[in-house]
């Protein structure tokens, strides 16, 4: 290739195997693969690690590689469980692996790979960070290396590539997608596959060999397995090519491109064609999350936080100090100060490149045209009709992170076998040299910096110790206790995500499969059981709000007719609501409720010196009917609503804290007075709930 656009090379019309002549790595490739033996292809692999291991610049970027993956397991350990990992994990445990579990949307994504990991991780190691974390710091570091061959593939062995890697590998825009399981599932097997198919195309373009057109489908593919911005990937890879692996001049090399492979894009479009038939065909699942209109205004904040703020600091190395703190980590709200540092920057490198590499403009237009079509329009699409405050959260540009690297390199370096370009402007040597070797080493201390500086604003201490108090708690339950179903925590999962963060769904996959199945569908018991806020398992009491019914004054039990008794409640269904029935019967008996459409029957033990019976009624209605035998039992009174935990601390500690002061209450109270103060305290029960007791007789007359 020329870099001169007026001095394009002359069309080529050779087969493709004989388009360009390939470097040493890919003639050893070919030689191998017209051997046909084995033995030669693994001493030609053998050879090149060998030469690899020798080479100063394979152990520097080795370095560089391994220095971004210390920074980046220094955020995992800051990092944890939070928001969506819990649903993944959640629905995962749930399910069966099916095909239409890892086709479902989940909020507006099409990621089946990402499910399927899901999946994996639910049955085998549920809520284990260090599996998890692994995992995708593994994937970080393969898109790492991804990178630098495919740089190595594009320009060749020189020094001059270190720049880009280094500032792709310390990019902060890839650290809070990273440091979030959920995001992470999408955005780096991304990155990874990315990288992959460039690499790929690279070596199809220039070789004409089949099986890296298959190669680069297939990490296409890949991509398609965990983003849906991976529809767009046939798009950009045509746009590299054209830009700068095709020879010819805009817009001409367009058509030359296309036409020169035509079944190769053909199959590339009919990649994104399908999955995009797939994305529709399962709009059905999304459950009205995912993509829609978005509000004009909200939209512009969005996209000016977007490309205006977050990623040009981002690109540069900043932050350096994340802000706003979510419960998920810092985004990135940097000052004006901060934001026109970046810009002048940019701006500079974009200069700069433009004089001394006239193509460089090229390099430019495909990342804006990235950050537009892949980027923007997406996340303006799936959350423009929600908080602007979205666009700074540099997850949703962390994979254009790469896209920059290679930018940058195209903007600055020629490509392997391209010719110099006549008339461009050449800087000295050795200040060219000193200028990126100080720009590099600044963009590198400054991700550097930002990447340790983001794992401050995550808090994942807090939640580890809450999965691990729950590990804890439910390795011995009493056999015969129910476990009732209550939200977890708001600061771990928001409460818009409705019945999915619920502790029924959320916590079963931490017990074994008997213990589980009672968490995830509780059934009757006579002692109830709740996850408190610190996750530890307590017994659970009606909440405050719970709708209340006693006897009428001066009875000991409820009225009712014939067995029958109906009040008015208020019920939109929902597994946190249990009827609870405080009685005594000399012999077994049996108890109906129904609400609306849901009718329950319980058999309730024999309780001649009282005791209270927990039933799960998960119905919509606003009157709630029970059917006994007025002969066998005789209720004192019943509850329906929601439970809450009697404690929301420790409980071994109150019980240990409350061992101490009983000396000191016992020297100001004798024991009669201290049963009076709980008997009372049984009365005050009632008491505060006389306004109900109106309500008992209403409904015995309704019966």
């Amino acid at each position: 290739m020329n870099d001169a656009e007026g001095h394009a090379p002359a069309p080529v019309t050779s087969p493709p195997a004989e388009r360009e002549a390939p470097g040493t790595a890919v003639a050893a490739d070919g030689a191998a693969s017209g051997a046909g033996e084995r033995p030669g292809r693994v001493a030609a692999a053998a050879a090149r690690v060998n030469r690899g291991l020798r080479d100063p610049i394979v152990l520097v970027g080795g370095l560089l590689v391994l220095g971004s993956l210390a920074l980046k397991i220094h955020v995992l350990r800051s990092a944890y469980f939070i928001e969506d990992d819990f649903l993944f994990i959640g629905n995962a445990a749930a399910t069966d692996l099916t095909l239409g579990y890892l086709t479902d949307l989940h909020k507006g994504h099409l990621m089946p790979g990402a499910l399927l990991l899901a999946y994996i991780q639910a049955n085998t190691a549920p809520y284990s960070w260090a599996f998890a974390a692994g995992v995708m710091a593994v994937a970080q570091l393969a898109a790492a290396v991804a990178v630098f061959a495919l740089l190595w593939e594009v320009f060749g062995r020189r020094w001059a590539i270190l720049a880009p890697l280094a500032v792709y590998a310390v990019a902060p825009l890839t650290i809070p997608v990273l440091a979030w399981w959920s995001a992470a599932l999408n955005a780096v097997p991304f990155q990874l596959a990315t990288a992959l198919a460039l690499l790929w195309l690279v070596r199809y373009l220039r070789t004409g060999e089949s099986r890296y057109a298959w190669l680069t489908g297939g990490a296409v593919l890949l991509g398609m397995a965990f983003s849906v911005k991976a529809v767009f990937l046939p798009l950009v890879l045509f746009a590299v090519a054209a830009a700068f692996l095709v020879p010819g001049r805009m817009p001409a090399v367009l058509w030359r491109t296309a036409d020169r492979d035509l079944p190769f894009w053909a199959a590339m479009g009919l990649l994104s064609i399908g999955y995009g038939l797939l994305y529709l065909s399962r709009q059905d699942t999304a459950g009205g999350q995912g993509a829609g209109i978005p509000d004009p205004g909200v939209a512009a904040d969005l996209l000016r936080g977007m490309l205006g703020e977050a990623f040009p600091v981002g690109a540069m190395g900043g932050p350096g100090e994340w802000a706003p703190v979510t419960p998920t980590g810092g985004l990135l709200d940097p000052s004006a100060a901060v934001v026109g540092a970046a810009w002048g920057g940019l701006l500079l490198l974009i200069a700069v490149s433009l004089l001394v590499r006239r193509r460089s403009w090229r390099a430019w237009a495909l990342l804006g045209g990235y950050l537009l079509l892949v980027d923007a329009i997406p996340t303006v699409v799936a959350r423009g009709r929600y908080e602007p405050m979205v666009g700074y959260d540099p997850r949703y540009v962390a994979d254009a992170a790469l896209i920059f690297a290679l930018c940058l390199a195209l903007a600055y370096l020629p490509t392997r076998n391209e010719q110099d370009a006549a008339g461009r402007w050449r800087p000295p040597r050795r200040t060219a040299r000193t200028a990126a070797v100080a720009v590099t080493a600044a963009m590198t201390a400054a991700g550097a910096f930002s990447t340790y500086t983001f794992a401050d604003t995550l808090s994942g201490d807090r939640v580890r110790w809450y999965l691990d108090t729950v590990r804890h708690s439910v390795r011995e339950i009493p056999a015969q206790a129910g476990i009732y179903p209550r939200p977890v925590p708001e600061d771990i999962v928001l409460p818009w995500n409705g019945p999915r963060r619920l502790t029924s769904h959320l916590l079963s996959p931490l017990a074994g499969p008997g213990v589980a199945e009672r968490i995830r569908h509780p059934e009757s018991a006579d002692t109830a059981l709740v996850f408190n806020d610190a996750g530890f398992l307590v017994p659970g009491e009606p909440a405050e709000d719970s709708a209340y019914f006693g006897p009428p004054e001066d009875e000991e039990c409820v009225s009712t007719f014939g067995g029958q008794v109906r009040w008015p409640v208020e019920s939109l269904a929902g597994p946190t609501q249990v009827l609870a029935v405080a009685y005594n019967a000399e012999q077994e008996t049996e108890l109906g409720a129904v609400l609306g459409d849901t009718w329950v029957t319980t058999r309730l033990p024999a309780a001649p010196e009282g005791g209270v019976w927990y039933v799960p009624v998960n119905g919509i209605g606003d009157q709630l009917t029970l059917h006994t035998d007025a002969d066998e039992l005789c209720m004192e009174w019943v509850t329906f609503g929601e439970l809450r935990p009697v404690t929301d601390g420790d409980p071994w500690a109150e019980a240990a804290q409350e061992d101490e002061e009983e000396p000191s209450r016992g020297e100001s109270s004798d024991g009669g007075a201290e049963g009076d103060g709980r008997d009372g305290g049984d009365g005050d029960r009632g008491g505060g709930r006389d306004g109900r007791d109106e309500g008992s007789g209403d409904g015995g007359d309704d019966g």
